[in-house]
């Protein structure tokens, strides 16, 4: 069974982003609530835990619906109840559980349920605001191009700092009290049996900010494409890609990730050859690690490259703290079993805080490049508006030398500062050297690393923050990667066109390949001088010629 994306999106919407935002960005928490489980497949119920007055639940698809961007697909009445303030979680310095909250409505999803990312319209008992929660309704059985990970450990967990009912701005893995608060204050887990106000107060790294601008551009071109959670890739592994898809796709702010995950993708990339596009930004920075209590899954992270709080948890950077492993970056030189995240990405961590930078590409050499075909950097440097950002990363492939390329890069100076080695402070001073890292593997499979979390803002308009320019060019780009890897569009939009596959040796050699003929790079001056090119062997580099 195929995912039919192209009929879901001929259905028409029901609400706009401006008609479902709440009166505040985090909605009424009179009325909040969340799923027991953060994805469920179709034909499961899912299950609301809901506090307060409200007696109605209004379920939404997200996708493209001509621009509507969100279809109400049923709704379900619910019992009033008001909750418990939960129960502390034992040993993690402050985080809470609503876990023992009543189950107060449930809705069956339909047989044919289309897969992708749902959200709850909780309403108040005024009916004039409401709550949301989100969850994936997946399909496991379902074949797709694409399967689209959400990044729920981050904008789910990490930075979701609600506290209990009566005083809902409790602490997260960032301090106390709000989105980002003081560091040595931070709790060290974060259960998913919580209400998730993370839009509130850390906007940038809700799924609105970065990820729904590329939900609405796939479903807009009719790819096929299905949704999971970073819970359902932590627990059922490469067996939830294997056979199901071409691309594993992670967008937005993507950075937490448990060795599961990590292991799961490997495999997919090592054994199955399958492709993977980290269209996201601060990706795989944390090792963290999931405990499941029944149906409650919670995220740990001690972050132990950091200091800790100084109450109850001191000690010094480095230290392995966490009683189980190791749950700091993966970068730390500090860690025995370091694994930076661009042995995976192709890309490193540089650009912290909340940035909108745009991006410059210039023709020569990128214009010359096929997989930009049909685009107008051919002719012209293009930029990109607000695309490097909110935080983003340094180009760093591991593959050897001819088995990569770059896609696109540019440098700028990062004023707020840049990561050091381990991943502890922000403020070396410095430029980021960002680029569009693609990388091949033995097993034929090609990673692309975007390094940005916001390269979706050039996809589609319709996000929070910053601005709504978007680029045909970079349109035409994202469409151009995701056909060469297996993934053609059914509903190409207006202004674009569908190429001819660009050779996967272009993306770069399998390793140990001897190419059959030469491989030609040119390099130009900012003017369009042609400088020299080179002949890549699997060798090193040979000096050819002179072009004029």
């Amino acid at each position: 069974m195929s995912i039919d994306i192209v009929a879901e999106n001929a259905l028409a919407g029901t609400f706009t982003k401006a008609q479902m935002s709440p009166g505040t960005n985090q909605g009424d928490v009179s009325v909040a609530g969340f799923t027991r489980q953060i994805s469920y497949n179709v034909g499961e119920a899912v299950e609301f835990c809901v506090t307060g007055n409200s007696e109605q639940i209004r379920i939404f698809r997200v996708g493209w619906y001509g621009g509507t961007g969100f279809r109400q697909v049923d709704s379900v009445v619910n019992t009033p109840n008001d909750q418990g303030n939960g129960a502390a979680i034992s040993g993690s310095h402050g985080a809470t559980s609503m876990t023992d909250w009543d189950v107060t409505a449930s809705w069956v999803i339909p047989a044919g349920a289309v897969s992708g990312v749902y959200m709850a319209m909780i309403r108040n008992a005024a009916d004039d605001d409401c709550f949301y929660a989100t969850f994936v309704v997946r399909d496991d059985n379902a074949v797709a191009d694409i399967i689209y990970k959400v990044s729920d450990t981050t904008w789910g967990a990490a930075y979701n700092h609600y506290g209990t009912p009566a005083a809902p701005n409790g602490k997260n893995l960032y301090g106390s009290g709000t989105g980002v608060g003081n560091i040595m204050e931070r709790c060290v887990a974060s259960s998913y049996h919580r209400p998730v106000i993370t839009r509130g107060t850390v906007m940038q790294t809700y799924w609105w900010a970065c990820e729904l601008p590329l939900i609405r551009f796939l479903e807009r071109n009719g790819y096929s494409v299905k949704y999971i959670s970073s819970v359902d890739l932590d627990k059922e592994g490469s067996a939830l890609l294997s056979g199901k898809a071409s691309i594993f796709l992670s967008s937005g702010h993507d950075e937490y990730w448990t060795d599961p995950m990590r292991f799961a993708i490997e495999e997919w990339r090592d054994v199955s050859g399958g492709h993977s596009i980290f269209m996201s930004g601060n990706e795989v920075f944390w090792r963290a690690r999931f405990q499941y209590v029944g149906d409650e899954a919670i995220l740990w992270c001690y972050k132990d490259t950091m200091p800790g709080p100084t109450s109850a948890l001191p000690r010094n950077p480095g230290e392995v703290f966490d009683p189980v492993t190791w749950t700091g970056t993966w970068c730390d030189t500090r860690w025995i079993d370091r694994r930076p995240q661009w042995f995976l990405t192709g890309t490193a961590f540089g650009m912290n805080g909340v940035y909108d930078y745009d991006i410059t590409l210039t023709k020569n050499p990128y214009g010359g490049l096929k997989v930009w075909g049909n685009t107008s950097l051919a002719d012209n440097n293009i930029a990109l508006v607000g695309a490097m950002g909110f935080e983003a990363d340094h180009k760093r492939p591991t593959q050897p030398e001819g088995s990569y390329s770059f896609l696109g890069s540019y440098t700028r100076s990062a004023p707020g500062g840049l990561s050091d080695t381990n991943g502890q402070n922000y403020d070396i001073p410095g430029n980021i050297e960002w680029g569009i890292v693609a990388q091949r593997y033995s097993s034929e499979a090609v990673t692309v690393g975007f390094g940005t979390c916001q390269w979706s803002w050039t996809l589609d308009a319709t996000h929070d923050r910053g601005s709504t320019a978007v680029s045909t060019a970079a349109q035409q780009f994202t469409v151009n990667v995701l056909n060469d890897l297996g993934a053609p569009p059914n509903t190409l939009m207006s202004g674009l066109s569908l190429q001819e596959k660009t050779p996967l040796d272009d993306y770069g050699r399998i390793p140990g390949e001897t190419p059959t003929e030469p491989v030609v790079t040119a390099f130009f001056l900012e003017d369009g001088t042609p400088l020299e090119a080179f002949y890549k062997t699997a060798t090193g580099l040979v000096a050819l010629e002179i072009h004029t």
